[in-house]
């Protein structure tokens, strides 16, 4: 068959060919730096896309040449603010978890209400849209415009019977039927709060019936990409065709020059211990600093911090100790690091693991615990221990017990592992069968 010119393509194929994959994400720089690298990897794919996130991240999506467009509205960013760090908690008093859960929806519908709005003008020209989990609400356009819907995920929440949802406080182990349930009621956490703005924005804007309260929130997706790896979560049994693992989607490491000031710290010492909480912060940023301070002056070990803003005056004055201010990826400075201290956040424990460098985890919401466990169960680091409950004790124990043979090793060697893989490459692969699948 003769090959055909593009100006014997019908102009209604080529405007479909040309309409953007749009990416749309939302929440911590966790949540959106997967994304864009899953982005740019469909873009080497050569494929129109776009990438739709809160302004915050704009420099790191256009500093990989990815097409931009403005997410006004991110409920992440209330998170920070004095008192809202236990909205998403579970290792405090019931009533402060109440009262800041409540004071953090009461802003938060608002700017949930702004943030779907400015999703979907962003997203009217698309010919498919890939989601995170912060914009499931994304499934809402998609249904509007008839097009595909993909979910790209970074924490398991498919409904299994192996073990309970990642989003749910707890390690009890209570067999299947438990399993299952946490899932249930972790999509209810989930959803139920935004219903009412969900709703009246389908309803008013979208001209789509409203969802009702036991809506499933997976429902409306073609498939669902994890960005993890199976040597760290393996694909349940009972998992259903449409969920596919592919490997973490770390985005590539361009030339970087670190600050002359950090290099400096690290050629002139032993590696240091990295201290970093993540984006929402410290659940007490004082007492925190006060157990770490006291730690290296236990232990005397030399220490790179990353702290928010607020809390950079309580580092303690050292030249063995670092605050880290700079944006430095984290793909390059945990390989130089001893040992690693932080949230469990899904983005920082991919990097954590990629690199090959054993973790304590201290988590403090939502999956955090989950990656805590699983660190600890493949042998990369330490129990996780909340923060809430360190102390300079358990602290120094879990450091030194980094550094045993053994939990080196194994980090190493799943560090090793995790870096021949190519998850960006697979779920790009896996995306373009799925779109050319449903355009056949």
């Amino acid at each position: 068959m003769p090959e055909r010119r593009v100006d014997q393509v019908p102009l209604a194929g080529l405007r479909k060919a040309l309409k953007p994959i749009v990416f749309l994400t939302s929440g911590t720089r966790g949540d959106v730096q997967p994304i864009a690298a899953l982005a740019r990897g469909m873009q080497d794919a050569g494929r129109t896309v776009r990438l739709v996130a809160p302004p915050a991240f704009r420099n790191l999506v256009e500093a990989q040449s990815i097409p931009y467009a403005e997410l006004q509205g991110n409920p992440s960013d209330l998170l920070a603010n004095p008192g809202r760090q236990s909205a998403l908690t579970f290792n405090d008093n019931p009533l402060t978890i109440l009262r800041a859960a409540l004071g953090f929806l009461r802003e938060a519908r608002p700017v949930y209400s702004q943030m779907i709005s400015n999703g979907w003008k962003a997203s009217r020209d698309a010919s498919a849209l890939v989601i995170g989990l912060p914009t499931i609400w994304g499934t809402s356009i998609a249904e509007s415009l008839r097009i595909p819907c993909i979910g790209a995920f970074l924490q398991p929440v498919t409904p299994t019977a192996q073990f309970p949802s990642s989003l749910w406080p707890t390690s009890l182990k209570l067999g299947g039927f438990y399993n299952r349930l946490t899932y249930w009621l972790s999509a209810r956490a989930l959803f139920l709060p935004w219903r009412p703005v969900i709703n009246h924005w389908r309803t008013e804007t979208l001209d789509l019936r409203p969802l009702n309260p036991l809506h499933n929130l997976l429902a409306g997706l073609r498939a669902i990409l994890y960005g993890f790896s199976e040597s760290v979560v393996s694909a349940p049994a009972d998992w259903k065709g449409r969920n596919f693992i592919t490997g973490y989607w770390g985005p590539k490491l361009e030339d970087f020059t670190p600050p002359i000031a950090l290099k400096k710290f690290l050629v002139n010492g032993k590696p240091p211990v990295y201290f970093g909480f993540g984006s929402p912060g410290m659940h007490s940023a004082v007492s925190l600093m006060e157990v770490i301070t006291r730690a290296i002056e236990m232990l005397k070990f030399r220490a790179v911090i990353s702290l928010p803003g607020e809390a950079s005056h309580l580092i303690p004055q050292s030249p063995e100790v670092y605050l880290l201010t700079e944006n430095v990826p984290h793909a390059w400075l945990f390989p130089r690091m001893a040992g690693l201290v932080h949230h469990g956040g899904a983005g920082t424990t991919a990097a954590a693991l990629r690199a090959g460098v054993p973790s304590l985890v201290t988590p403090l919401a939502v999956d955090q615990f989950f990656w805590g466990e699983r660190v600890c169960a493949l042998g990369a680091g330490p129990s996780p221990i909340p923060q809430r409950s360190l102390t300079p004790k358990n602290l120094i124990y879990a450091i030194n017990e980094m550094q045993v043979d053994g939990i080196l090793e194994a980090s190493r060697l799943l560090g090793e592992k995790l870096r021949t893989e190519d998850g960006v490459g697979v779920a790009v692969n896996r995306i373009i069968s799925l779109l050319d699948d449903q355009n056949a």
